[in-house]
């Protein structure tokens, strides 16, 4: 064989032609079937399949590589990179509990006095979660029992969990401490003690100053779980041999612990409540138990892609400076379908709309689901606050607020040819949930173009052809005011006999103008503080009225338009 012909092709061709040879001496006539054959047709697909696997196992490891989302490549290079990816965030929220009027306190509370522990576990009855009582630090509280006893508690969603680790004297030793069953330990509740002494919990070793009780606790490369890492002495401390470590974690289910109901006696105490006497008390049979706010903000470990765009806007100091960081932060809990963040006088505005997709029951759609919805309460900003001030990295200079989107509202005409074996109300009903789903699931920050939809719409087996065009009520509002200001004019016109023939126009009045829409395109136009959703219940400039729904008769919120029908024979290829 000549080196300048060392290819696979060119191997397995001489190969060939040499068993042909060899074959051919015996009087047997070669072949893929002969065994020499199928040796040799086996050897060629195991080398196609190496340089496979080879190429697969270069490409995990070019992250500007769309298709590569190798989470442990990823998440290691994150963190080598110095962005720890975020862990499973838990639900939280507040109970209360209410003495029942039936309720004997002599005989059904012993000793008028209960008592409850700091992390006394719960079960919520609807989604079959773990809960826990968070005391902010206190190990217990206690309350005199007396008739219209109510008191709130705040709840953790997740299972608290302790692991035990003994140290061994060693400099920097290092424990990785993983979540059962596909759960992850939570990002924010952790609490680590050497020897019953609570450390300080730090993001790096350089942080720690020489023995300090401290430690660093970060994600481990599974992305659940959590490493614990000591120090050298120079850099915190050095558990002693034998010395007991306790991890205190919370094992979190994540976006699945948040519950949007708010159902009577949803929740079971499966911990100890303790009554005046230390006996445990049946809690179901004497206290009711209301949800006093939402339990959200739950929400999964960081997603891959997420770890995979920030990459590029990862330093060993990744400081929250730009409002683009901001929204990034809050976009990835999941727990908002819409977030924004712009600069005005030195201030970052956030905006964040809530997953509409978690506020609405199997009954609802986008056209039905509450205003409130859409919009930020207190708790849900306070709560926003909190995550970000828990992250540590908020630029000291830098000063931001949580504020709710303006909604702009918009009506939408489409008009449609259907395919003539289809059928009006089911195509009607497909439209209709096409629509629905673009506007829950909206990520436009600043134009919202007609094509989006068109192309979803076209998206369906039986529509053969689509428009649509918006409606503005911002726009409607302007003109009908100056329409009546006309009027107005006109009327005190007539009633003055000295001007006839006279035409007045209201001053500042533009006939053309056009608000939140492109002029030319049509497409939805909208400011960094706004958020455009489609919503009736309002007239036109020439009096027609809206309804705020659809499929209602008149005019509606989305109105649907069939211009004919095509036959899919005509179609070339149908």
């Amino acid at each position: 064989m000549k080196f300048s012909q060392i290819t696979f092709a060119n191997i397995k061709t001489q190969i060939e032609s040499f068993l042909r040879a060899e074959y051919k001496k015996s009087n047997v006539t070669f072949s893929p079937a002969s065994p020499f054959g199928m040796i040799l047709t086996v050897l060629e697909e195991l080398f196609q399949l190496s340089f496979v696997y080879q190429k697969r196992s270069l490409d995990q490891f070019d992250l500007s590589n769309p298709k590569s989302l190798n989470e442990k490549i990823i998440k290691s290079s994150a963190i080598v990179a110095g962005h720890i990816p975020y862990r499973a965030i838990s639900a939280t929220g507040t109970l209360r509990f209410r003495l029942k009027v039936s309720t004997n306190i002599t005989t059904d509370i012993p000793g008028g006095k209960i008592t409850i522990a700091d992390k006394t576990a719960l079960r919520n009855i609807t989604n079959g979660l773990e809960y826990y009582i968070d005391l902010g630090g206190s190990d217990n509280i206690s309350f005199q029992a007396s008739n219209g006893l109510e008191f709130q508690v705040n709840i953790i969603q997740g299972k608290y969990t302790t692991a035990q680790l003994t140290g061994d004297g060693r400099i920097n030793q290092s424990y990785t401490i993983n979540a059962p069953g596909g759960k992850s330990i939570e990002n924010f509740n952790v609490k680590v003690t050497l020897n019953g002494q609570v450390l300080s919990i730090k993001k790096h070793l350089y942080e720690m100053l020489p023995n300090e009780p401290a430690c660093v606790v970060r994600t481990s490369y599974t992305g659940t779980g959590i490493d614990v890492i000591f120090g050298n002495n120079g850099y915190g401390i050095i558990p002693p041999v034998a010395s007991i470590i306790e991890v205190f974690y919370t094992e979190s289910d994540g976006d699945s612990g948040s519950l949007f109901t708010r159902k009577v006696n949803d929740f079971r105490v499966i911990g100890d409540i303790l009554d005046g006497f230390g006996q445990t008390l049946n809690v179901s049979n004497v206290f009711d138990i209301f949800t006093a706010t939402n339990i959200d903000f739950g929400a999964n470990s960081e997603s891959i892609s997420f770890t995979k765009n920030i990459l590029p806007l990862t330093t060993t100091n990744f400081v929250l400076a730009l409002p683009e960081q901001y929204a990034y932060t809050i976009k990835k809990l999941g727990v908002f379908s819409h977030v924004n963040a712009y600069f005005t006088n030195g201030v970052i505005n956030i905006i964040a709309t809530p997953n509409i997709k978690r506020f609405k029951n199997r009954n609802q759609n986008y056209f039905n689901v509450s205003l409130q919805a859409f919009q930020l309460n207190n708790t849900e900003k306070k709560k926003i606050e909190s995550y970000l001030k828990a992250g540590g990295n908020i630029q000291l200079s830098q000063k931001f607020r949580i504020v709710s989107p303006k909604l702009s509202y918009y009506v939408m005409n489409v008009y449609y040819i259907s395919y003539a074996d289809s059928v009006d109300e089911v195509v009607n009903q497909q439209i209709y949930d096409v629509i629905s789903e673009y506007f829950l699931n909206l990520t436009r920050l600043d134009r919202l173009p007609k094509s989006d939809i068109i192309e979803k719409i076209l998206e369906i087996p039986d529509i053969d052809s689509v428009d649509i065009d918006f409606i503005s009520k911002n726009t409607e509002d302007y003109h009908r005011e100056f329409t009546i200001q006309q009027n107005n004019l006109n009327q005190n016109l007539f009633n003055n006999p000295n001007t006839v023939n006279t035409v007045l126009q209201p001053a500042g009045y533009e006939p053309n103008r056009v608000i939140g829409l492109d002029p030319v395109l049509g497409d939805i136009l909208f400011e960094s503080n706004e958020l455009p959703i489609l919503r009736g219940g309002w007239y036109d400039r020439n009096g027609v009225f809206y309804n705020d729904g659809i499929d209602l008769p008149g005019a509606n919120t989305v109105n649907l338009y069939k211009q004919g029908t095509t036959q899919r024979k005509t179609i070339i290829g149908v």
